[in-house]
């Protein structure tokens, strides 16, 4: 039996749990760097590196400290949930099938499901919820689809040179594969998964499955539709240069 998903912290109602908020700010003030090495931190940690290598931009973990800033992407939230395939919306465990781990894209005009993306799957509930609710999908529609074996591919990030005199220059966004030997001077803000055996399914047979099995509903604060609002960030194209642009 896979290990039980845990999460950083509870989400907030209404607030997609790989938002920011305004209290989790950033911090580069202790990035160094070496020749022919990369970047690193003066005093890093295990946890400042993904498994493939990455280094990882560090943002405090304050949810629910500020204003939220859905046009933000928390970037340790985005890769636990990549990672332990968490939803986007709610931070709990994303459904998961025989057909594999449920996502949510919404419909580029003329475009087929990409084979990789930066958004975090999702759980039912929460698709349900993000197709009533969010004025893009309402407009422009959604792709939903189950993943059979999705695999972490990559990394977007600032990438930074050293300067001439020692100091570190950023470089503007990059987007990088784990084998390219670049991704030592970008510092990552949201992880690529790549979506292997892809299924479009329908999402109202989805819910249906999921009423007459799931037994355990989900936190009732997190489903209160009372206060919920449109997840726009989490299911709109976030590849940002940064998780607060």
């Amino acid at each position: 039996m896979p290990p039980v998903p845990t999460r950083d912290a509870p989400a907030v109602p209404g607030v997609p749990w790989i938002a920011t908020w305004s209290r989790e700010r950033i911090s580069t003030n202790l990035l160094e760097s070496r020749l022919p090495g990369g970047l690193f931190y003066f005093n890093e940690g295990p946890g400042d590196r993904d498994k493939f290598g990455a280094l990882w931009a560090r943002q405090a973990q304050r949810i629910g400290h500020g204003a939220a800033e859905l046009a933000g992407i928390h970037p340790r939230r985005q890769r636990q949930a990549m990672e332990q395939l968490l939803c986007q919306v709610c931070g709990l465990g994303a459904d998961t099938s025989e057909l594999g781990v449920l996502w949510m894209e919404p419909v580029v005009p003329g475009a087929s499901i990409c084979p990789s993306s930066t958004h975090p799957p999702v759980c039912v509930p929460c698709a349900m919820e993000s197709r009533e609710r969010c004025p893009r999908i309402r407009r422009t529609g959604v792709h939903i689809f189950r993943v059979a074996s999705p695999m972490p591919e990559g990394v977007i990030g600032t990438h930074y040179y050293p300067g001439l005199d020692g100091t570190l220059v950023p470089d503007g966004s990059m987007e990088v594969r784990y084998e390219d030997s670049e991704v030592k001077w970008v510092l990552a803000h949201q992880m690529i998964t790549a979506l292997t055996g892809i299924t479009p399914v329908d999402l109202d047979e989805e819910y249906a499955r999921y009423l007459a099995t799931d037994p355990e509903p989900r936190v009732a604060s997190v489903r209160s539709t009372a206060s919920r609002r449109c997840p726009r960030q989490a299911i709109s194209d976030h590849r940002t240069t940064s998780p607060t642009t």
